[in-house]
C-alpha cells in the first residue's frame, strides 16, 4: 500500500510540474508557483474540513517549517524548468529531495529487510534516468543555474522531512498549513515582481491557457500531497522520499502526450526500473 501511495504521489506531482512548468513559460515563476500553493491549498482545505484531524502546535509548527521548504522547492523548480535542457538540473533535484530525507530517516532508525534496500537503489537509479532529457544545442549548464537546482533539491527535502515529523493525528492540518504558508511567503515577491514591471503578472494570469495550466497544477499538486501525507503516516521517510524521486515520470508522460515529445532510450529503462523497484518495495514492506 506505502508503495503505491508513493509511486501514484509521485506522478501527480510530475504532472503538477509539467503544467507548472508551462505556465511558468508564460508568466513569471513565482507568481505561477503562488497562484497553484492558492489552488491546492483552497483543495486541501476541503478534505481537512470532510475528516476532522486533531489540530495541536507541533503540527502547526512542522507545517511551517515544511512551508518554508516547500516554497523554495517549488520556486527554484519552476524557474528552472523555464529556463530550459534539464539533462543535469532535474537529476539534481531529484537526487537531493531522495538521498537526505532516505539518510535522516535511516539515521532516525528506520531499518529495511535487505531486499528493501536493494529496492531503494533501483527506484533511486530509476528517478535519475527519468530525469535525464535531451539537451538541445549543446546548452551549458551554468553554475548560478546548477546552484538552483541544488536549492530547489534542499527545499523539497526540507519539505517532506518537516511533514513526515508532524503527528500522524493530525492528519492533513500540517499540509494545509504549508500549503498557506507557502501561498503568504509568495504574496510579497509576486508583488515586488510587478512593481519592477508593471503588467508582467496581472497580464500573463489574465491569460486562460496560464489560468488552466496553473488550476491542473494546483489541483494535481493537492491530490499529491494528500497521498504522500498517508503514506509517510503509514511508512517510513526513506521509502517515500525515494519513490517520490519518481516524479519525473509524471512530466514525461504528460510531454510524450500533449507535446508529441519522444521518449529516449534512457528514460524508457527508467521507467521499467521504477515499476520494478517500486513493485519490489511493496513486495518487501
Amino acid at each position: 500500500m506505502v508503495a503505491v501511495l508513493g509511486f501514484v504521489s509521485a506522478v501527480l506531482f510530475g504532472a503538477s510540474d509539467f503544467f507548472g512548468g508551462l505556465a511558468a513559460k508564460r508568466a513569471p515563476a513565482i507568481a505561477v508557483a503562488g497562484s497553484a500553493n492558492v489552488v491546492a491549498a483552497a483543495v486541501v482545505a476541503v478534505a481537512v474540513a470532510a475528516t476532522g484531524p486533531i489540530w495541536s502546535s507541533s503540527a502547526v509548527l512542522w507545517g511551517i517549517v515544511a512551508g518554508v521548504g516547500g516554497a523554495i522547492g517549488t520556486a527554484g523548480l519552476y524557474a528552472v524548468l523555464a529556463i530550459g535542457p534539464m539533462s543535469v538540473l532535474s537529476p539534481t533535484v531529484a537526487a537531493l529531495y531522495a538521498l537526505l530525507p532516505a539518510a535522516v530517516g535511516i539515521a532516525l532508525g528506520e531499518r529495511l529487510a535487505p531486499l528493501g534496500y536493494a529496492a531503494l537503489v533501483v527506484v533511486f537509479v530509476a528517478g535519475m534516468l527519468l530525469a535525464v532529457t535531451r539537451e538541445t544545442g549543446g546548452a551549458r549548464v551554468r553554475p548560478r543555474v546548477l546552484a538552483l537546482a541544488v536549492v530547489a533539491g534542499v527545499g523539497f527535502a526540507g519539505y517532506i522531512i518537516a511533514i513526515d515529523r508532524a503527528p500522524d493525528a493530525s492528519g492533513l492540518i500540517p499540509l494545509l498549513v504549508e500549503l498557506v504558508v507557502g501561498a503568504l511567503l509568495f504574496v510579497p515577491l509576486v508583488l515586488a515582481r510587478e512593481m519592477r514591471s508593471p503588467g508582467s503578472v496581472t497580464g500573463a494570469l489574465r491569460t486562460q491557457s496560464v489560468l488552466m495550466q496553473i488550476l491542473g497544477c494546483g489541483v494535481l499538486m493537492a491530490v499529491g500531497t494528500i497521498l504522500l501525507v498517508l503514506g509517510l503516516q503509514l511508512g517510513d521517510l526513506a521509502v517515500m522520499s525515494v519513490l517520490n524521486s519518481l516524479y519525473p515520470l509524471g512530466t514525461v508522460a504528460l510531454a510524450m502526450i500533449v507535446l508529441r515529445e519522444r521518449l529516449t532510450a534512457v528514460q524508457g529503462i527508467g521507467i521499467v526500473l521504477a515499476l520494478a523497484g517500486s513493485i519490489t518495495i511493496g513486495l518487501s514492506a
